[in-house]
């Protein structure tokens, strides 16, 4: 993966949801979240991850772009606007992408960026030695009402040794 990425809010969200986004510095030498999708993390910002994602910020785990971002053409309609401005940093800044929302990625993918999703992430936490197990994170994200695929969190618990 990428050294440098740009994130969608989704997972961001997510890693916020379950304590873990300090991961993301541990994992990347940078993060970058345009400012549409900083906004959009903030929706709701009484909410605990909304905070938890402010302090992040504040303790530089990531990067907030906020130029104007120039929109790539052709993008698939239904993306939002963080997604596509985070898609279109991303191609800009010739570097990766973080993020979860399938269209989104399959679109960055469409034009050569590397993705990473949520278990990705918690994935190469567990790789670096950095989380020891990924079920009990897996669960309170779906505990906390995020969608994950079940063949991919049988896959992934499979390639850790932690099926079933």
């Amino acid at each position: 993966m990428a050294e440098i990425v740009v994130a969608d809010a989704s997972p961001v969200i997510a890693l916020a949801r379950i304590d873990q986004i300090s991961l993301l510095p541990r994992i990347f030498s940078r993060v970058i979240l345009p400012l549409s999708v900083y906004r959009e993390t903030q929706h709701r910002p009484e909410l605990l991850d909304a905070r938890s994602i402010r302090a992040a910020g504040e303790h530089a785990l990531f990067s907030v772009h906020e130029q104007p971002i120039q929109v790539i053409a052709g993008l698939p309609r239904g993306l939002g606007d963080g997604e596509a401005d985070a898609i279109s940093l991303a191609s800009q800044m010739h570097c990766g992408i973080f993020m979860d929302e399938k269209t989104g990625r399959a679109a960055a993918m469409a034009l050569g960026l590397k993705t990473i999703g949520t278990v990705g992430v918690l994935s190469l936490a567990r790789d670096k030695g950095l989380v020891t197990e990924l079920k009990p994170l897996i669960v309170r994200l779906q505990d906390s009402g995020y969608y994950l695929a079940a063949d991919l969190i049988e896959n992934v618990l499979k390639a850790h040794g932690e099926w079933p």
